[in-house]
């Protein structure tokens, strides 16, 4: 964090009212479970929980200080504020405003997180690792972004954040906070469509991202043709570089963005000596994000994939396209429910299942109805899944585990 580190400063600056004395902090965290000596707890409410219902294991684990909405003990070193996630907000903003080096923001409906972590590698292995900053795990909405901004040190000269939305005019409010001097939309796909209503509607609010990038940055963007003038339009006064829809791999799609946004940032056409080859190779064997394509090693050596971590109908198929290339005697998909899909869910249910059948041998789906009839079709609870993946299980078997979030299809994975 670019702001001192000292209960009073945080206070002065969050309008919070100070009590207790006036420490030094290491780090600011919202989750007790992690908290470490040192660290300042900020107590969030959520739908689910509330942050203040755990500042007893917070200060255990050491905690030097709390945030809190609520009045608290005395004895205690703390800052009362009216909301705290708004206290994060504008701590985060002021941090934001200190950090003078350059900024990129990614968004799409696939590939965000993964683009984000290989534009990391990029810059990891072209310049030194300890100048780049990239935002945690997939902290892409507010209260993710908040924090993710407090991470920026003055050690930092470049700074890579996802944005994600699942409602109109989240990507503008996140784009305009963050301010970047590099966007880019990796695609345009059907996600979120229960709020977007359909790929126009996707399309609109992913291009907002461009509005907030600054006068004469760079705004990058995998899209249709039929969305060349709405980009243009809200790229307006920015350089703007638009790639096709191409058939390729996952990978080197996700792979290609990354590198023309590290290509703008360090002016790599000057490097004439940069063997891209050998620093894909380089990126694939370093490139580990927890439920997305991670391998794993199964029962009886089976492969297992698991990208359980969400989906869309376009991120299933394109599941599909890299694993059709992939030589197995026995692929075998188990399926979760699409989230956030709108009036068209079951119909884009129906597809994926239908596309499936074409790509493996065994499909299981997991809690779903569809009209789609195979003999390779079993429709299972939770429970039935194990039992019914063991007689499978062998070397030269493929397993992939695919669903959004809210299904938790890695407590599936965890049991086998």
């Amino acid at each position: 964090m670019l702001i001192e580190k000292r209960l009073s400063k945080i206070a002065e600056i969050t309008n919070s009212r100070q009590f207790g004395k006036d420490l030094s902090f290491k780090n600011i965290s919202i989750d007790s479970r992690s908290i470490k000596q040192g660290d300042l707890f900020v107590a969030i409410k959520g739908e689910n929980f509330d942050g203040h219902d755990f500042i007893d294991q917070a200060l255990e684990k050491g905690a030097v200080g709390i945030v809190s909405e609520k009045s608290l003990s005395k004895k205690l070193n703390y800052l009362k504020t009216k909301n705290n996630l708004d206290f994060l907000k504008i701590l985060a903003q002021e941090n934001r405003n200190m950090f003078h080096g350059q900024i990129v923001a990614i968004t799409g409906s696939n590939g965000k997180t993964t683009t984000k972590e290989i534009s990391y590698l990029l810059l990891s292995f072209l310049t030194d690792k300890k100048s780049v900053f990239k935002s945690p795990k997939n902290w892409n909405n507010e209260l993710g972004l908040s924090l993710s901004l407090l991470g920026l040190n003055r050690k930092h000269k470049i700074g890579i954040f996802e944005i994600g939305t699942n409602r109109p005019g989240e990507i503008y409010s996140l784009s305009n906070f963050l301010k970047p001097d590099y966007g880019a939309i990796t695609n345009i796909g059907r996600s979120h469509l229960e709020k977007l209503k359909n790929l126009d509607g996707v399309a609109k609010e992913k291009s907002d991202l461009f509005i907030n990038v600054k006068n004469k940055g760079v705004c990058l963007a995998r899209i249709d043709n039929k969305y060349r003038k709405l980009i243009s339009k809200k790229a307006i006064g920015k350089e703007l570089k638009l790639l096709g829809n191409e058939t390729k791999d996952i990978f080197d799609l996700n792979f290609e963005v990354a590198y023309l946004i590290v290509k703008e940032i360090l002016n790599l056409e000057r490097n004439s000596n940069l063997n891209l080859s050998e620093i894909k190779k380089r990126i694939q064997e370093n490139l580990k994000i927890p439920g997305r394509m991670e391998k794993i090693n199964g029962p009886k050596k089976t492969t297992i994939l698991n990208d359980s971590y969400n989906a869309n109908p376009d991120s299933f198929l394109a599941a599909f396209e890299f694993i059709s290339k992939l030589k197995y005697k026995h692929k075998i998909l188990v399926m979760g429910e699409m989230g956030e899909l709108g009036e068209k869910s079951d119909q884009l249910h129906d597809l994926v299942i239908q596309k499936a059948t074409k790509h493996f041998d065994f499909i299981f789906c997991v809690d779903i109805n569809s009209k789609i009839k195979s003999e390779k079709i079993k429709y299972l609870s939770k429970s039935d899944i194990v039992m019914n993946l063991a007689r499978f299980f062998d070397k030269q078997t493929l397993i992939l585990f695919k669903a959004s979030r809210s299904v938790k299809m890695e407590t599936l994975i965890d049991l086998i």
